[in-house]
């Protein structure tokens, strides 16, 4: 797959597998917006990596994965400055099982996947006189581990993005609208979604304990193992494709229902 001159959006591009995202794309001749809640700190990482691969190349957009106006407002931006979208990364998201909070863990995990799924489709889908295109979603290897019981809005709402990629996913629904649906399901990442005590987040405390002794034991990749991830999916992947990157490994598809850490 031919990526000199793309463009690509991503979000939650301002940390963790985002950032990665952006740096990989960026290598790889994409030129990329970057789109976060968090402006100040996207516009930071935006010259971060205008002083690397040129100012040309990088975008900072404020986007907020939840909210109709301001999600299609930056592929609007995207698309004026850059003239073109190519890729939509659809990375954006939050762990929160609280009972005050959850909520929020669907409408950005999921709603902001379906959100973006829709707008890149507008965008860049046949129907409306786009040029086609390819839409990546970052899930979790979370989806397909069925015994995952302490965090199951979590875990719901990426097993949702799996089952939504391969549906809207099909070939016959590419064949429609020209544009590829795939998704990524890392593994354990090494990320402030993980890192530290966060048993505040969990419906109960004790799960939060259990969740930072099960990562103890387990392997935890950087989240550059999940970019390449993301380049390798660009090239190789088809359409309503679902791969598992995992423990710093090549991704593989997801061929099984349900598949052990």
């Amino acid at each position: 797959m031919e990526r000199v001159n793309q463009v690509a959006l991503v979000t939650g591009a301002a940390s963790g597998i985002g950032y990665a995202y952006t740096k990989y794309l960026l290598q790889n001749n994409v030129k990329v917006a970057l789109c976060d809640i968090n402006i100040k700190q996207c516009q930071s990482v935006s010259n971060e990596f205008a002083q690397i691969y040129g100012r040309d190349k990088v975008l900072a957009l404020h986007c907020d994965v939840t909210s109709d106006v301001v999600f299609e407002s930056a592929f609007k931006l995207c698309i004026d400055h850059f003239k073109r979208l190519d890729i939509v990364v659809n990375n954006a998201g939050i762990f929160n099982e609280t009972m005050e909070k959850w909520e929020s863990t669907i409408n950005v995990n999921y709603g902001g996947v379906v959100r973006g799924t829709m707008l890149a489709i507008k965008y860049m889908g046949r129907p409306y006189d786009g040029n086609g295109g390819t839409v990546v979603q970052t899930a979790s290897i979370a989806a397909f581990m069925g015994n995952l019981f302490i965090c199951p809005i979590y875990r719901s709402t990426k097993r949702a993005i799996v089952e939504f990629t391969r549906a809207i996913g099909d070939k016959k629904s590419f064949e429609h609208l020209n544009v590829r649906i795939m998704a990524l399901c890392p593994g354990y990442v090494r990320t402030p979604m993980i890192e530290g005590d966060r048993s505040s987040v969990y419906l109960i405390k004790e799960y939060g304990k259990k969740a930072n002794e099960m990562v103890a034991t387990l392997p935890v990749q950087i989240p550059e193992s999940v970019a390449k991830g993301l380049i390798e999916i660009l090239k190789h992947g088809e359409t309503g494709d679902c791969w598992i990157v995992k423990n710093d490994e090549k991704p593989r598809p997801a061929n099984l229902p349900d598949i052990p850490y």
